[in-house]
């Protein structure tokens, strides 16, 4: 019996360590299979943000000049600077007015085409063609419509007389960023209406029967029983749209440039002209920290809302 025993040890220690020895040959394989992705994102993604960290606390003035070391100077610099206070209110309203427009147009061409039958391919191939479409050449399209002498908008307001509304879109300090975010919204919002027709048609039928039983009318329903059932999509559309609305930068280049007055000047148009235009690299750098920062902070709260809504 003991050299039973003690052979049975021997074997379940063999079994072992072959195990062991198996283990870490698949360790050892995952990484050698892995070390390319990494090596590429150390490359492409790691090492940038070490650089704009490292440029940062550094005065630069050009890609072919030398750096030297200032401290937290760019830091103070960024925080007495009213551009930079300027551009990050128009950054917060550029996200709302996403988020809203794009979003909730979104929500109600979805609850329109989803009751369509024949025609919802066409509708929706039709509203989804804009998200095809680059944010510069969207620029460029909505900057002929907004032409105050020429562009559709302004000819079409004065041919059905109410010429009385016509506006110099991008040149009013008012209007310039709710105008040239519409026409970002504009290509972004046929991707959530899908998003919001997929949600729909989630959406257990037999909810509806029952609210009909109930004697629901139609708001009633829409309230009680869709806009329930299209919680968890609308959470990831309003995660989407901010992100998408923090990436702001093309259509707002091409249609204004940051202006009239920096009166539609974003963070990423300002860190463009910062480092591109005014060759203030340090500058610049502390702004990519600060935006990074600001998405972070964006959704973490958002991620901690979604989780409340989710009990």
């Amino acid at each position: 019996m003991a050299g039973h025993t003690g052979g049975l040890s021997v074997r379940m220690s063999k079994r072992r360590a072959a195990r062991s020895g198996s283990a870490d040959g698949d360790a050892g394989t995952a990484f050698w299979l892995m070390a390319p992705a990494l090596g590429l994102y150390a490359v492409f993604t790691l090492l940038p943000i070490a650089a704009t960290f490292w440029l940062s606390f550094n005065s630069s003035s050009g890609f072919n000049t030398s750096a030297a070391f200032v401290g937290f100077d760019n830091y103070a610099k960024a925080a007495h600077d009213p551009i930079v206070w300027r551009s990050l209110v128009h950054t917060f309203v550029w996200l709302a007015y996403h988020v809203v427009m794009a979003g909730g147009l979104g929500l109600l061409l979805a609850l329109a085409v989803s009751r369509l039958r024949i025609t919802q391919v066409f509708f929706r191939t039709a509203f989804f063609l804009p998200h095809l479409v680059s944010l510069a050449v969207v620029g460029v399209i909505w900057a002929n419509i907004y032409d105050p002498f020429f562009g559709l908008l302004n000819t079409a307001l004065t041919r059905i007389g109410l010429g009385a509304f016509t506006q110099g879109w991008l040149s009013d300090q008012a209007l310039v960023l709710f105008s040239v975010n519409l026409a970002s919204s504009w290509q972004g919002f046929g991707l959530y209406m899908l998003l919001f027709i997929a949600g729909l048609q989630n959406i257990d039928r037999s909810l509806y029967d029952a609210a009909e039983v109930d004697g629901a009318n139609a708001f009633q329903k829409l309230i009680h029983v869709t806009l329930p059932g299209l919680r968890e999509v609308t959470t990831f559309v309003v995660s989407l749209a901010m992100i998408n609305g923090l990436k702001g930068f093309a259509t707002v280049f091409v249609m204004t440039n940051g202006g009239p007055f920096y009166q539609s000047e974003l963070i990423t148009t300002y860190i463009y002209r910062l480092a591109f235009q005014s060759q203030d690299h340090g500058l610049a750098a502390v702004l990519c920290i600060l935006l990074s920062l600001l998405a972070i902070a964006i959704t973490i709260v958002f991620n901690r809302w979604r989780a409340r809504l989710s009990q």
